[in-house]
């Protein structure tokens, strides 16, 4: 009899479980495989916070993990940017997820830090005019700036252009570009401070996305505030310490903003 009402459990269990397939888009340290990467820690590390299922996660060129998500592949996207930590985003980006029945989470997983690199040998860039000069940044993140601000597909290629003075900048995440300038042997390269994002994840529209949008909020919450968010994080945490003496975690009074 005891063992039947194990099974019968389990059974249970089975049937009400909820789990979740997140598409992950593939970045240098931060995803590289579903087993590596820094970000990839922190989803697993929330994974273990979720008591109803599991996060089934996977990662892919970036472009293909949003569409995972538009057709239905994945149940939702990470990461993707937003100028607010905590709540919901309106802008030009969202606008065009909502025509591929897409929007953004309300909460944010981590905060991102953007630079804006120059050549050192050339004064510093005066932001007030920056449609003034070429500027390039990963092609996916345009929309997010200066309409004169141009993509490009090779942020190592950018770094390199950059070097040799053939663009006056490139904005995006330090922590990827500070790790491709050392990696290349830049040292004619400085960096500036541009702008802080929110790293959300992207989310189908209708009643799905609302229960995975709560769903995330509250499992980042519960991370936050039993301290297991600034633990798992700390690799990206301890860089970010170093550099601009922040952590770059959403706060509790991020939340109440």
């Amino acid at each position: 009899m005891k063992e039947i009402i194990i099974i019968y459990c389990l059974l249970i269990s089975s049937i009400y479980a909820k789990d979740y397939k997140i598409s992950v888009g593939q970045l240098p340290l931060y995803s590289e495989t579903k087993d590596k990467g820094i970000l990839i820690d922190v989803l697993k590390a929330m994974d273990e916070e979720y008591k109803d299922g599991k996060f089934i996660i996977e990662v892919y060129p970036f472009g293909r993990s949003i569409d995972n998500v538009a057709t239905g592949k994945a149940d939702f996207h990470f990461p993707t940017i937003g100028k607010n930590i905590w709540g919901k985003e309106n802008d030009i980006y969202e606008e065009v997820l909502f025509k591929q029945g897409l929007k953004r989470s309300s909460a944010s997983l981590t905060k991102t830090h953007f630079a804006l690199y120059t050549n050192s040998s050339k004064a510093k860039l005066n932001l007030k005019n920056i449609q003034d000069y070429k500027i390039e940044t990963d092609i996916g993140h345009t929309i997010f700036f200066n309409k004169n601000m141009q993509g490009t597909t090779c942020l190592p290629c950018s770094v390199k252009k950059l070097s040799a003075g053939r663009i006056d900048g490139l904005v995006f995440a330090s922590r990827e570009i500070d790790f491709m300038i050392k990696e290349g042997g830049f040292t004619n390269i400085k960096r500036q401070d541009f702008k802080i994002f929110g790293s959300k994840f992207i989310l189908p529209i209708g009643k799905k996305g609302e229960e995975i949008d709560k769903l995330l909020s509250s499992l980042i919450l519960k991370m936050i505030k039993n301290g297991k968010l600034a633990k798992v994080a700390k690799p990206y945490t301890d860089y970010f310490q170093e550099q601009y003496n922040d952590p770059y975690l959403p706060t509790i009074s991020d939340i109440l903003k």
